[in-house]
């Protein structure tokens, strides 16, 4: 492996003041207690955080000094024992997608082109089948993966380079860990499952899939399907998984000061 393949490819987390989380009014909105002060902070994670987000608990905020929302802050870190754990769903996906165009991960180093938030139809227009050679629709595919069946939703990443089958990622955000599991989802997501159940259909349009599980918080060793919270997104990740869907895990390491992407994977388990 190269010395670029070992680097940790980090993102600075900016000013942040640290708290104590007074309460949670809903899975949108945090109270946190700063010195001489009390204010109140976006959660950019709808999971439920039981483990992380209870009163008196250790949070990091950050000031993001906007005039469009009614927030000033952003709750950012949580304490677990003695870490930190990262629950702001945004960062995984720019450490993926920066790791990808930087050629830091194994896996995804061959690829030449990475492209946010599209559709299948996006993703498959122009492209052809490797197998037959068949120009595959806008719309779906052709005869060979009828029009009902095309996904609709928009995936993460769309990964392209020549000689290869474009890949389609979705990134999860993992923050809870149980004795060393990181579990996902933390509360049932009827969108986590719908997309893997797209994702599925994807290998008859000529395109490869893959889910990611980045977790953002050092003490995770595997990665698995929170199975009695949500059973159908475990149903659902098993059958993508059966028909070709990759499933990959990354860990990361967190700190008041940034948030880094370890290049080596962690396994992934049913």
């Amino acid at each position: 492996m190269s010395d670029t393949a070992k680097r940790v490819l980090s993102i600075p987390l900016g000013r942040l003041t640290e708290g104590n989380l007074v309460e949670r009014p809903n899975r949108f909105l945090a109270v946190v207690s700063l010195p001489g002060r009390t204010v109140h902070a976006h959660v950019p994670d709808p999971g439920r955080l039981e483990e992380l987000l209870f009163p008196g608990n250790r949070v990091m905020v950050r000031n993001i000094n906007s005039q469009q929302r009614k927030t000033q802050y952003d709750l950012v870190l949580a304490a677990f024992e003695d870490i930190w754990v990262c629950i702001d769903t945004r960062y995984p996906n720019r450490l993926f997608e920066q790791a990808a165009k930087e050629g830091v991960l194994d896996e995804f180093r061959d690829y030449t082109s990475v492209r946010r938030e599209v559709t299948l139809e996006q993703a498959a227009k122009r492209l052809h089948d490797h197998a037959t050679g068949k120009a595959i629709s806008e719309n779906a595919g052709g005869a060979d993966a009828p029009k009902s069946r095309t996904p609709k939703s928009r995936f993460d990443f769309l990964l392209k380079a020549h000689g290869k089958r474009p890949l389609l990622v979705e990134v999860k955000s993992v923050s809870l860990c149980v004795n060393g599991t990181g579990l996902f989802p933390d509360a049932p997501t009827l969108r986590g499952a719908r997309h893997l159940s797209e994702l599925k259909e994807v290998s008859s349009l000529g395109l490869d899939a893959c889910v990611v599980f980045i977790a953002q918080r050092e003490d995770v060793a595997r990665v698995s399907a929170h199975r009695e919270m949500d059973p159908r997104f475990a149903q659902a990740l098993d059958e993508a998984t059966e028909a070709g869907v990759k499933a990959l895990a990354y860990r990361c390491t967190v700190s008041p000061r940034y948030i880094g992407l370890e290049p080596e994977g962690i396994p992934y388990c049913k």
